[in-house]
């Protein structure tokens, strides 16, 4: 059976081929660089719909100031995304479909999580939920001055973003040990669960109770979206038709890549590189542009600039 993340939502409707979509990132205050991965803005301008696909992810809020938008997760029906949402972190690949207007984005790292909630995040994982279930009564607070901070420009949005986060901020004494799993997690010679637990000086029992406390899922299976994550971003960048050549050295062959890949994205790595990507394309070329890194997934934990 073919899963439903390869079948995306319908068709936008007729007349909507005028509708695009840009998106612009900025960076935090500095005090929230070990927290948040960046901040983002995605405006669609048109008479339709824009629908494309955002990568698997670490948790982010996203509050939207005008407009509408939809999204599909895997296996489960199309739903409205809430005006104030949250996501927390996403295994495989979701489908989101937004009409005219402005939303703003905050990423976190898997340590931001940690620093703005006291909630697990494997609460958050694959679904999208209210942002004041992880924030409470700040989410309104934050989602109304956004709104008026709109009409003043993105400046004005961005700094509405830093002083509520940095109200919100605390330092959590576990976040200094998630900041070191994370960072294990993202040396490719880290390829098994005990090497990641070694890494750290836990055993895998541990490690097993850790992760999804803090990083929303199983040690393997984020070792293994990572692996496929690396592959994504290097066949991005080569050069049309030489995608197998970028592959992660620990898949064993192209099928098993393309296994991978079909279960994470819903398509077929030709299929996937073929298509349009009226949002993500933008954000691919503006988020290296800025950070060096174009998956949030990507981005070290220790990042604090280009």
């Amino acid at each position: 059976m073919r899963s439903q993340l390869d079948q995306p939502p319908a068709d936008p409707p007729a007349g909507s081929g005028a509708t695009t979509a840009s998106v612009s990132y900025h960076l935090p205050a500095q005090a929230l660089s070990g927290a948040v991965t960046t901040y983002y803005l995605v405006k669609v301008t048109g008479p339709g719909t824009v629908r494309d696909q955002i990568f698997p992810e670490w948790p982010n809020y996203r509050l939207i100031l005008s407009g509408d938008w939809e999204a599909k997760f895997p296996d489960v029906d199309v739903e409205p995304v809430p005006v104030d949402g949250v996501t927390g972190t996403l295994e495989r690949a979701v489908w989101v479909t937004g009409s005219a207007g402005l939303m703003v984005g905050v990423g976190l790292m898997p340590q931001g999580w940690a620093r703005f909630t006291a909630q697990s995040v494997d609460g958050f994982t694959n679904r999208m939920r209210p942002l004041a279930d992880a924030l409470g009564p700040a989410s309104d607070e934050m989602h109304r001055r956004l709104v008026a901070a709109a009409a003043e420009g993105e400046d004005a949005i961005f700094a509405v973003l830093d002083e509520m986060l940095l109200s919100l901020l605390t330092d959590a004494p576990e976040a200094a040990l998630v900041a070191d799993a994370h960072a294990a997690l993202q040396d490719p010679q880290v390829q098994t669960v005990s090497d990641w637990a070694d890494a750290l000086g836990l055993s895998s029992r541990q490690l097993e109770r850790f992760s999804p406390r803090y990083f929303g899922l199983p040690p393997k299976r984020l070792l293994r979206r990572q692996r496929l994550l690396r592959t994504l971003a290097t066949m991005r960048e080569a050069d049309g038709g030489t995608w197998s050549q970028a592959l992660d050295g620990q898949f064993t062959d192209q099928a098993h890549f393309i296994h991978e890949f079909n279960y994470y994205m819903g398509t077929s790595p030709k299929a996937y590189l073929a298509r349009p990507q009226p949002i993500m394309a933008d954000a691919w070329k503006r988020r290296k542009a800025l950070l060096g890194s174009p998956v949030q997934v990507l981005q070290p934990p220790t990042w604090t600039g280009k």
